[in-house]
């Protein structure tokens, strides 16, 4: 007897879903370009940053080095706003160089002076980006904060000091929401047509274990879903759910399980794209990425009549992007290289 196959477990099993995918809706204010976009925060923070700047995108992030915590990233956003200079007390000197406790360790100086200084040139600069930037962008990392015992008052970043001179805390909603409202507070008058985007970075704090780093991130995730029903101009992108819940897998993740694979990365910022642009402002972004990674081409015969038309063709394409976007210097580098092979 001939055996017939089971062609409806075949039907089944190819209709079968192994990942739980999820709609992002689009978002009421897209990216444009010639309108500038400020992010802050964790490590992910950078991470737009490096692709927006690939897209010719005017964009600020981090200024202040990476902050992990919503508190000390508001708080210090909104002393900029305020027009405020350091807190002299949180000063701290380390093999001859200057620090300061709400700054990032790779922000300092050779004297409290050029410290201070620096600080307000920074802190003007991002007055001036957020007066005009279209969307502020921010990456929360952590809900545990270090509070330094003798000032009593919180840090950024404890800069490797001995653990004794601080306190560990989980900050509260509250806490987190108060310093939101002190911040929009400021930020509307200036610029009332900015969009706020939050998210939770995907990045894992495993230093304390996983249940803490779940407890942390499950206070962000409900800080950002208090902050989207106040009826602020605040939106919420999902890119720690899109890793942790979409993605779902350790191949997903780099050597140290704690950062997402630059697979994860580029998927999640597709998303992004997607979410954020419209269909023609993608494709002219990814135009622009096309035409600056060709820049990075080298050729086997650089003298060659072949990469002299590569290079012509190369500038012909920068010429014909319209402004606001700018490829002056761009061209001119290409021009010495026409230059060099002639």
């Amino acid at each position: 007897m001939a055996l017939q196959p089971h062609w409806e477990g075949l039907i089944i099993f190819v209709y079968m879903e192994f990942r739980t995918t999820f709609p992002i809706p689009p978002y009421p204010k897209k990216l444009v370009y010639g309108q500038p976009v400020f992010s802050m925060g964790s490590c992910f923070s950078g991470l737009l940053e490096s692709k927006l700047s690939e897209g010719k995108f005017e964009v600020m992030s981090n200024p202040f080095g990476i902050m992990y915590n919503p508190v000390s990233i508001l708080r210090l956003l909104a002393a900029c706003l305020r027009g405020e200079g350091l807190d002299a007390g949180g000063v701290l000197t380390y093999q001859g160089r200057y620090f300061h406790y709400d700054l990032h360790s790779s922000i300092h100086a050779s004297s409290v002076q050029e410290l201070m200084h620096n600080f307000g040139e920074t802190s003007s600069s991002v007055v001036k980006i957020l007066s005009s930037c279209s969307h502020v962008i921010f990456t929360w990392g952590t809900s545990f904060v270090h509070e330094h015992r003798e000032r009593n008052v919180m840090v950024a970043n404890c800069h490797k000091q001995p653990a004794f001179l601080f306190e560990k805390k989980l900050l509260s909603v509250s806490d987190m929401m108060d310093a939101f409202s002190d911040f929009m507070d400021l930020l509307i008058p200036i610029n009332p047509a900015a969009r706020v985007v939050v998210t939770v970075s995907p990045v894992r704090h495993t230093k304390d274990g996983i249940p803490a780093n779940q407890l942390s991130k499950s206070l962000l995730r409900v800080f950002c879903h208090e902050l989207t029903c106040k009826g602020m101009p605040v939106d919420y992108f999902p890119s720690y759910e899109c890793l942790v819940d979409d993605l779902r897998d350790y191949r997903f993740y780099r050597q140290d399980m704690i950062h997402p694979s630059e697979t994860a990365e580029d998927y999640i910022w597709g998303l992004f794209i997607k979410a954020f642009m419209e269909p023609s402002v993608a494709r002219t972004y990814e135009e622009v990425v096309k035409v600056k990674r060709s820049m990075a081409h080298r050729p086997f015969l650089q003298d060659s009549d072949e990469h002299r038309r590569f290079l012509k063709i190369l500038i012909g394409k920068m010429e014909n992007f319209e402004p606001p976007l700018d490829f002056s210097e761009e061209i001119s580098i290409l021009g010495q290289r026409l230059g060099g092979t002639e």
